[in-house]
């Protein structure tokens, strides 16, 4: 079946009319150019003030805190230590009675 040609002529490339075209860039241009509309709208020192404010909340970001340091000073690492110890007695002694109740079983 041989291809339909496009009915709508508003999407045929033949079908448009360069010289209505050029006119309705031209006059678009005349209205209001697009640089300028996005010039217009942006504040360059306000951006300069806040990626500068952005970079300094980075390098304070990265700076140890007195909020890190609380942290570390509230925790006592040898109890710390002292209960992973007891942790790991307590797996054992639980795994060890497992094995010995299993052992009667069979």
């Amino acid at each position: 079946m041989p291809k339909q040609p496009n009915q709508n002529s508003q999407y045929d490339p033949s079908k448009t009319d360069a010289k209505k075209v050029r006119q309705q860039n031209a006059q678009s241009a005349m209205q209001q150019p697009m640089n300028e509309e996005f010039a217009s709208e942006t504040d360059v020192n306000q951006v300069r003030q806040q990626n500068a404010q952005s970079a300094m909340n980075m390098q304070s970001a990265s700076a140890p805190s007195s909020m890190n340091e609380e942290f570390a000073s509230e925790t006592d690492v040898n109890e710390v230590r002292k209960q992973i110890q007891q942790a790991e007695a307590n797996k054992k002694n639980a795994s060890s009675n497992n094995a010995n109740r299993n052992k009667g079983s069979y």
